[in-house]
């Protein structure tokens, strides 16, 4: 079979076939864990604007990613990109993460040449690819990928859940980590809104680290885009010094409304930042947590504990390549990389 491989240009045009083919695709039963509007060309012209055309890391010449085509049978495939930027040292490492691979049942034997296209981008960009396909990760562990380490949780009760005798039986249970006191928060104040948060420079060792460019644009953008609600929490002391941020995304689990922070950064010298944010949205009726909130969880990477506790261990899928010459460098890991946050 002939086969055809070329760059999704974004026109208006290419969007629709490229929105009805996907529809097309998980109307056929072909996408095995499909998401509600997975089955509607609406939904993913909507997801393509908040990849492409609301992103401020996506610029003209960004790659957004490839299209297969046969000669028979037309467009057959699709291999995502979203464009992000992260930095290291004031160094900006251009940065692509992988969405959106399908593949027609019948011609899943051109799936590498998909793949061979995405990885000749890797000698300039960095690959973020955090697929929920244990075929998938097998495959990018055979190509060099890096695993970013299993993930430990942390839980924190809402009143309606329990509240302080749960967080007391979680932390008994190496689940969580005791909070600050009231008084510890009292002349703190909530920003929820990105545009008035200023994002502290890394310093020191930290400014060689690789880690995702979190400029105001950027955190707006991940604040509005996505199907699941979501908002931008931040905390800050009675000068206005940035403590810590992050962006809480709710999932339902068991008909249990949990607030996720999928993206964060804590900026207390005693890194207790982000305990003085969730003991702050807890306490504070008019926090912008959302009212039926069972906890608020939170995900940090690596083997190292909090506060000497492991938390609660969950597998990750977040995988990355990074080019030749930043290989090596420490990397920041967070439960937003990937494409998950943007469906």
């Amino acid at each position: 079979m002939a086969y055809e491989i070329t760059a999704f240009s974004g026109a208006e045009g290419e969007r629709r076939q490229l929105a009805e083919f996907l529809a097309g695709f998980v109307r056929d039963g072909e996408l095995a864990l499909p998401r509600p509007g997975d089955d509607d060309p609406a939904v993913w012209l909507l997801r393509m604007s908040w990849w492409w055309d609301d992103n401020p890391a996506c610029r003209k010449d960004s790659p957004r990613g490839f299209l297969l085509r046969h000669e028979v049978a037309g467009l057959v495939g699709f291999s995502g990109l979203i464009p992000f930027d992260y930095e290291s040292a004031g160094e900006t490492l251009p940065t692509l993460v992988t969405t959106t691979l399908f593949v027609r049942d019948r011609h899943r034997s051109a799936v590498m040449g998909l793949i061979a296209k995405q990885r000749s981008l890797a000698r300039e960009f960095q690959i973020i690819d955090g697929s929920p396909s244990p075929e998938m990760r097998r495959l990018l562990a055979k190509l060099g990928y890096e695993h970013a380490g299993d993930r430990a949780q942390y839980w924190f009760p809402t009143r309606r859940f329990g509240g302080a005798a749960a967080r007391l039986a979680l932390i008994a249970g190496d689940w969580s980590v005791p909070l600050p006191s009231t008084a510890e928060t009292a002349e703190c104040r909530l920003i929820t809104d990105p545009g008035q948060w200023s994002e502290p420079a890394p310093e020191g060792a930290e400014a060689a680290t690789i880690r995702r460019v979190s400029d105001s644009a950027t955190l707006a953008w991940l604040a509005r885009c996505g199907s699941e609600p979501r908002t931008f929490f931040a905390i800050v002391d009675a000068e206005g010094t940035p403590i810590a941020r992050a962006l809480g995304v709710y999932k339902k689990r068991a008909g249990v409304n949990v607030c996720l922070f999928l993206d964060q950064a804590d900026f207390h010298p005693g890194a207790i930042g982000l305990l003085l944010l969730v003991k702050k949205l807890l306490g504070d009726p008019a926090s912008g947590l959302a009212r039926d909130t069972a906890a608020i969880v939170i995900s940090r990477f690596g083997d190292r504990t909090w506060l000497g506790v492991p938390g609660r261990r969950v597998a990750s899928i977040l995988h990355y390549h990074l080019p030749a010459r930043w290989q090596g460098r420490p990397r920041v890991c967070l439960p937003v990389e990937g494409d998950l946050a943007l469906l």
